[in-house]
């Protein structure tokens, strides 16, 4: 009885159905799903100005597609993802360990997370519960996902905004209106930050 063969994909069909699937939208949840699997899995919080050593998140993606892209590079088993979707992720994963594991030292680095403002965080740990504690509030304040996701970038880090439009693969005009909706809601964060015990 001959054992059951593999379905694996062409080099011609790996290249159009990941023409077909990076889309902004899929792009966008790449990136999603980088941050939160580098804060699950490996309790990083994402440096969006330093990356990983220098490791973009955008970076990790890319190699994700050259490998299974380029010739000898990883697989696309149809018998086991239909859409070549699951499959990227599951590639993703694998790039997102070894980088990990090849390139992390956490930062020691002061954050500064207001600018002229009394609050500021000297360890990643701090760092990482005030951030928490943002995020939070947001959700309380009825924050769509796109501020949730670009509050520590814009905010925080300061990106600029067409790294940000660059990454995420929003318009400029958009970063523009969540930028003015997050600082509306500045306030009411620094108040909740204060009220615990962050402060100099």
């Amino acid at each position: 009885m001959m054992a059951n063969r593999r379905d694996i994909a062409t080099s011609d069909e790996i290249c159009k159905a990941i023409q077909e699937a990076i889309t902004p939208d899929f792009f966008e949840s790449l990136v999603k799903h980088c941050l939160k699997r580098l804060s699950v899995v490996f309790n990083i919080k994402y440096n969006f100005e330093r990356g990983i050593r220098g490791i973009t998140i955008e970076d990790m993606i890319q190699e994700t597609l050259e490998s299974l892209l380029k010739i000898g590079g990883r697989n696309w088993y149809k018998d086991k993802f239909d859409d070549i979707r699951p499959q990227i992720i599951s590639c993703l994963d694998s790039v997102i360990s070894n980088t990990v594991s090849t390139h992390l030292e956490k930062d020691k680095n002061t954050f500064e997370i207001f600018e002229n403002e009394e609050i500021e965080i000297t360890e990643n740990e701090e760092y990482e519960q005030l951030v928490d504690i943002c995020i939070e509030e947001l959700k309380k304040l009825d924050s769509t996902d796109e501020e949730i996701l670009l509050f520590e970038p814009y905010i925080i880090q300061e990106m600029k905004r067409q790294d940000l439009s660059d990454l995420f693969g929003i318009p400029l005009s958009e970063l523009t209106n969540i930028k003015k909706r997050l600082d509306r809601k500045l306030p009411l964060l620094k108040m909740k930050l204060k009220g615990q015990g962050y402060e100099k």
